[in-house]
């Protein structure tokens, strides 16, 4: 028998490829990704691939998002995990994470990240080394009863993230909706 989230996953799927016929010239970007007790809804930026197979498992993440785009050589990736949550206060979260990044880099730097989801509440940091690593780190909390915190980071060797990069991770942001209960 079919849990109501494989349901619904497939009901989505399929509606998703009936669409795609009727209206060809639509490009399907949105991902459903969902595992045990999970399930949340992404935007595939523009030019860019979602994989949750083989790459997010060496991410150790739901999904990961790598741009056919770019060289390999400029590593960037965009990853979204769920994370268990214990308590409403997600920035102390955010701030226990930071603390590991100094514990792992001396000379690592922080600054703040201006970028909003538009219904969860949002916390967000900019982690790097220059010429070395930056790392761009939100929380995002779904609200009260809900048993998750979504993180969402992009990563980039050597350089601050471009315009085009900037622009791929605010819209994997904005896009993470969360539908399990």
């Amino acid at each position: 028998m079919l849990s109501k989230l494989t349901c619904a996953a497939l009901s989505a799927w399929l509606l998703a490829g009936t669409l795609g016929h009727a209206q060809t010239s639509q490009k399907l970007n949105n991902l459903i990704v969902y595992g045990d007790g999970f399930a949340f809804a992404v935007k595939e930026p523009e030019g860019w691939h979602g994989d949750t197979d083989k790459i997010a498992a060496k991410y150790q993440v739901n999904v990961v998002f790598q741009s056919p785009m770019e060289p390999a050589a400029g590593d960037v990736t965009i990853r979204v995990r769920v994370n268990s949550k214990v308590d409403e206060n997600t920035i102390e979260d955010l701030n226990y994470d930071m603390d590991g990044y100094k514990k792992q880099f001396s000379n690592v730097q922080f600054s703040n990240l201006s970028v909003v989801h538009p219904q969860y509440e949002t916390f967000a940091r900019t982690v790097f080394i220059p010429k070395k690593f930056y790392e761009y780190v939100a929380y995002l909390n779904p609200g009260p009863g809900k048993r998750v915190v979504l993180s969402v980071a992009m990563s980039k060797k050597g350089d601050p993230a471009n315009d085009g990069e900037m622009k791929a991770f605010e819209t994997v942001l904005k896009s993470v909706a969360w539908l399990s209960r």
